[in-house]
């Protein structure tokens, strides 16, 4: 015990070889599964209103760490029922987001080679090569890694199969989602007749129509895919991370989306595979 006065032994620090040395296999594995985890559910937040709420309920957070330390204790008492309720509210409020993050990385992790992307998209390009015949007019969303549930609020929520008779019928004249954009997550139709933020950009054509301008804003702020078809001429337009390509054939088109939607690897080794459960695309 030391003397008084005599400086107290500081308390001894292991070496960065020694932590390695005593690291187990399995305090890796979990290290990666934790960061997955995180990375997976940074990819369907980014970009929506979740973050702006886990931001705010993180700022409260700070607060009350703060009042504790500077002994505030009316302020901490008040937080503390707030900090302490935190798993009860980010379930309530994100449970749509939550499912949405399950979801997709089993579908990720235990999906078989033999997808059934490429039929669901042989159903969009019979749909949209309708509704060009037809000079009928459509804005279908197709839902990639940024989720889109700020967007389903007020629109007619759905939960079907991708068929092509049904997306015509949804954009059929004078029905009540004629006007408003269908987004698809996968293989499924989830919601009919929504409102789409609208692109200020200044370079695009001022002759484009509402829908155009809707497709080309939604892909401006998330990673989706907008296919437009014109009720003027019966064009085909696709728009990506807020650039508009226009007048595609139904060749065309297939083979843009096949570009996107169906990469190479999901039929190559289980690496591939692997990577692909890990990334973005």
């Amino acid at each position: 015990m030391p003397s008084v006065g005599q400086p107290r032994p500081r308390p001894r620090v292991e070496p960065m070889s020694q932590f390695f040395a005593n690291l187990r296999w399995q305090d890796a594995l979990d290290i990666l599964l934790v960061a997955v985890v995180i990375y997976q559910v940074f990819l369907i937040l980014r970009g929506t209103q979740a973050l702006q709420v886990l931001a705010g309920l993180f700022l409260l957070l700070l607060a009350y760490i703060g009042a504790r330390h500077l002994e505030l204790f009316t302020l901490e008492w008040l937080l503390d029922g707030v900090v302490k309720s935190f798993p009860l509210i980010i379930i309530i409020l994100f449970q749509a987001d939550i499912r949405r993050v399950l979801s997709r990385m089993v579908r990720k992790a235990l999906a078989p080679p033999e997808t059934s992307e490429p039929q669901t998209t042989d159903e969009i390009c019979e749909a949209v090569e309708t509704l060009s015949n037809h000079r009928i007019g459509g804005l279908i969303v197709l839902e990639r890694h940024i989720g889109l549930s700020d967007y389903l609020e007020g629109s007619v929520r759905l939960d079907s199969i991708v068929t092509w008779e049904l997306l015509v019928s949804l954009f059929w004249p004078h029905t009540p989602t004629h006007d408003g954009a269908v987004i698809i997550q996968g293989d499924r139709i989830v919601a009919a007749g929504c409102l789409l933020p609208l692109s200020k950009s200044t370079t695009l054509d001022p002759t484009l129509g509402t829908r155009h301008r809707a497709a080309v804003g939604l892909t401006e702020h998330t990673d989706a895919l907008a296919l437009v078809v014109s009720e003027t001429n019966g064009q085909v337009s696709l728009s990506r991370g807020g650039k508009l390509t226009q007048n595609l054939s139904r060749f065309q088109l297939r083979q843009e989306l096949k570009d996107i939607l169906e990469p190479n690897d999901r039929k190559g080794p289980w690496f591939a595979r692997f990577t692909r459960f890990f990334g973005p695309s």
